[in-house]
């Protein structure tokens, strides 16, 4: 999670670690310290120490975050997931042409919370080769990621994916220029296309498109994916609020990540080498570290607002036995 890994920054080497940083290091730990802790058997440099290390840090605190958090609200992972795109009719082509193809997904609902979770990708088609898939955002036209469909004449090929996409709209499509698909339609609620605004469940619509090549926002909305399928799960993905409420992670974070250098630096090879009593006190500031993180992370749990989102959120109610005033 770049909003929360870039948080923490680290001063002093020939290019400052930055970007987007509210905290520093250097006020618990200095660059010239942590030349001091580093096994060149372990790490190149300060810099690639420091980067690993804070992402070792965000990943211990949303683990602890989200458990801690649990005792406020339920957060539901998948809502609802199934598979896009369907031949079941009969292998029919969808003639080469020099367009884009695909698909195009948007949510029924407006809530941040909820995103695209894309495990699988599929192709269908009498062509042979690479299909290059490329994932868009629908409401910018920006270029999200790209995935490559080894194709085989006659054969269902499929690509194992884990992709994540919070956007309100995901278009995926292909270059169909030289690439001759089977035609694969959107499986409607109720086997009906034109009735309930196109979903394909509760929370999500489906709609087969083309689109000029360059242009994927300028479609034409049709039945037909050109072959692709793609299986697909409706997730909570709580990434906007976090990145939301960022300002008040910054501290904790920073404390997580001294913390994680505190350990590093008892541990390593070039950490043995120390004194009994620098090895007291790196001892005593990594618990002073520890202590502090989990003061401002019970601060941080204290301040933040929970999403109003019904759907991936639900306040958790305390069960108990009450008197009722006669």
């Amino acid at each position: 999670m770049e909003c929360l890994i870039s948080l923490v920054g680290l001063k002093g080497g020939c290019d400052e670690i930055a970007s987007d940083a509210i905290m520093f290091l250097n006020s618990k730990i200095t660059y010239n310290e942590l030349t001091k802790y580093i096994d060149q058997n372990d790490y190149a440099s300060v810099d690639e120490m420091f980067t690993e290390k804070r992402i070792d840090a965000v990943d211990l605190f949303l683990s602890e975050f989200q458990n801690e958090m649990q005792g406020k609200y339920l957060a539901r992972t998948v809502i609802d997931s199934g598979r896009v795109g369907d031949y079941a009719n009969g292998l029919v082509s969808s003639p080469l042409s020099a367009l884009l193809k695909g698909v195009s997904f948007e949510r029924c609902t407006n809530e941040p919370s909820l995103g695209y979770r894309v495990s699988r990708l599929s192709f269908m088609g009498a062509y042979t080769g690479n299909v290059l898939v490329t994932y868009y955002d629908g409401i910018t036209g920006e270029s999200l990621a790209t995935d490559t469909i080894v194709a085989v004449s006659g054969e269902e090929r499929y690509l194992e994916v884990n992709r994540l996409f919070n956007v309100q709209k995901l278009e995926i499509v292909y270059d169909a220029t030289a690439i001759n698909g089977y035609v694969t339609k959107t499986n409607y609620l109720g086997a009906c296309s034109s009735c309930a605004n196109y979903r394909i469940s509760k929370h999500v619509t489906a709609r087969g498109i083309t689109a000029p090549v360059g242009t994927p926002l300028d479609k034409t909305y049709l039945s037909d994916m050109g072959g692709l399928m793609v299986d697909l799960a409706m997730v909570c993905d709580n990434t906007t609020w976090l990145c939301n409420i960022k300002q008040y992670l910054a501290i904790p974070i920073m404390f997580k990540v001294a913390e994680l250098f505190m350990e590093y630096a008892l541990t390593s090879s070039r950490g043995n080498t120390n004194t009994m009593r620098d090895k007291e006190s790196l001892v005593e500031r990594h618990n002073v570290y520890k202590s502090e993180y989990e003061k401002h992370l019970k601060l941080a749990l204290e301040r933040v607002v929970l999403p109003n989102d019904p759907i991936c959120f639900k306040c958790q109610t305390t069960s108990g036995i009450y008197n009722a005033i006669p």
